[in-house]
């Protein structure tokens, strides 16, 4: 079905929520910066992280205006070829662990994740985030099939594809987002609550036989475990594979109310934590930042994802109401499951913290995202129709 023909505002000053939105990804951004420049701080410290990361920042803030330049909607008439070429793009990953296309596609640490040209290297799983949420919001937007259990199918396989490919890496953290995205999605399209619970039902009873199936690696299975034998005695499990949780606990409790005086940053100093940088910079703030600092933090998401669906909520268009729900989702999921796994409330899935975490790909797509949501804010079309996704006590037809 094509597009329904829309009136389009006159351009305008950015509403509240779009500055709100790149105003809090600033200050992410800037506290990434101070938590990554305080780890490295040491006698004849380079800084090259901080100084990487403050590049990347750069670059995210380009890739933000290009998004917002370029728009969601001309972005979402080029959302199936996209996706076609982002699951291209994931099978030649999941097929070069068996198949060495190196340098194009290193092997680092036992994964694929990377495609490396020349000075150029990216995770397809990053941008495959933000394709996934166009691609969804363009099948659902003028559809109600999905209101029936039959048609709930074809968006669970729409999902399914990316997700298997991107755990064949292996990428547990990233596999995992999707899922909590599509639900989000379908819960603000108007499918019947009792249908995604069913299917959340399902989904939990079947995780078991995940997780004894062959798709996981060893150490998958290995940071599940940690979540569940975190308070194991045995000196051997707390030195071995609990260790890496352990010290995150230690790091965010020594922070106390106000954090540790950079001179006093025992962890850092001395480096006590694993993947400070990456996976576990919220042990870094809580640490150096204390308990005010990570509420700081946290806060700053809420306020974040309270934005994001406050432009969604301002459009009447669907394919723009459902872009901006799906990328306040992806980050506002990204940032409970990073956190909650750095204090023993979640798996280690190895899944970063939007805008903080270390890292180009991750930085860059989180800004890519934040120039979308402007992009929604931005554009509120007077709809020549009824409200989307507002739907009576009749039956959709599948």
């Amino acid at each position: 079905m094509g597009d329904v023909p829309d009136l389009e505002t006159p351009q305008r000053p950015l509403p509240w929520s779009a500055r709100l939105i790149l105003l809090v990804a600033l200050g992410l951004t800037g506290a990434g910066l101070a938590a990554i420049y305080a780890s490295e701080k040491s006698p004849g410290a380079t800084y090259a992280q901080t100084r990487r990361q403050l590049a990347f920042a750069a670059v995210g803030l380009l890739a933000a205006g290009a998004a917002a330049a370029v728009g969601h909607k001309a972005l979402g008439r080029f959302a199936y070829p996209l996706f076609g070429l982002t699951l291209v793009l994931l099978a030649v990953l999941a097929v070069a662990r068996d198949l060495p296309l190196d340098p194009v596609i290193p092997v680092r640490r036992n994964t694929t994740r990377w495609i490396v040209l020349g000075p150029l290297q990216f995770q397809v799983s990053d941008a495959a985030k933000i394709v996934f949420v166009l691609a969804l919001a363009a099948y659902l937007r003028f559809r109600s099939n999905y209101r029936t259990i039959r048609g709930l199918m074809p968006p669970f396989l729409l999902t399914l594809a990316p997700t298997a490919l991107i755990l064949l890496e292996p990428d547990l953290g990233t596999s995992l987002l999707l899922m909590p995205v599509l639900f989000v999605m379908l819960f603000a399209a108007g499918a019947r609550k009792r249908h995604l619970a069913l299917f959340a039902v399902l989904g939990a009873a079947a995780a078991p036989a995940f997780y004894f199936s062959g798709l996981m690696d060893d150490y998958q299975r290995q940071r599940i475990d940690v979540l569940f034998r975190q308070n194991d005695p045995d000196p051997r499990w707390q030195m071995g594979p609990g260790f890496q949780l352990r010290q995150s606990k230690t790091a965010i409790g020594s922070g106390q109310l106000l954090g540790q005086d950079a001179e006093d940053a025992a962890f850092f100093r001395h480096n006590l934590l694993p993947e400070e940088h990456n996976d576990f910079i919220f042990a870094v703030i809580a640490h150096q930042f204390g308990f005010a600092g990570a509420a700081a933090v946290i806060l700053a998401y809420v306020v974040l994802l309270t934005a994001g669906l406050a432009a969604a909520s301002a459009t009447h268009d669907p394919f723009s109401r459902l872009v901006a729900v799906g990328l306040s989702a992806m980050i506002g999921v990204q940032a409970t499951v990073n956190i909650g796994m750095t204090m023993g409330l979640m798996p280690i899935t190895g899944m970063t913290l939007p805008f903080i975490s270390s890292g180009g790909s991750s930085l860059v797509t989180c800004f890519a995202a934040v120039g979308l949501l402007i992009s929604v804010a931005r554009h509120r079309p007077r709809m020549i129709a009824h409200k989307p996704f507002e739907f009576g006590d009749e039956e959709a037809k599948a």
